[in-house]
């Protein structure tokens, strides 16, 4: 292994999906006690898993909007974490 692909640029991130993912939503991208992980590095799933509470949050206990989109998208967001949670989130939106 060269020294060259040995290099992480990702930081505290296994890969480019989830650095990106995480800075997209404004988290932290260098402290990795920010997120629930196992293993060295932060994985897009831990990245995910956050999100996922952001948006359940917004929809049950209307937080704030984590990420201004679209009301397609935002419906689009609602249906797919409505087959992830079924239990959470019973309801539909208005």
């Amino acid at each position: 292994m060269t020294a060259t692909s040995a290099k992480n640029t990702f930081g505290i991130f296994k890969n480019s999906k989830a650095k990106k993912l995480a800075l997209l939503y404004n988290l932290s991208t260098t402290d990795k006690n920010h997120y629930i992980h196992s293993g060295k590095f932060i994985t897009f799933h831990d990245v995910q898993f956050i999100v996922d509470n952001l948006w359940l949050d917004y929809f049950i206990y209307n937080t704030n909007k984590p990420l201004n989109i679209s009301f397609v998208v935002e419906y689009y967001l609602f249906e797919n974490l409505k087959i992830k949670f079924p239990e959470l989130i019973n309801f539909s939106i208005a």
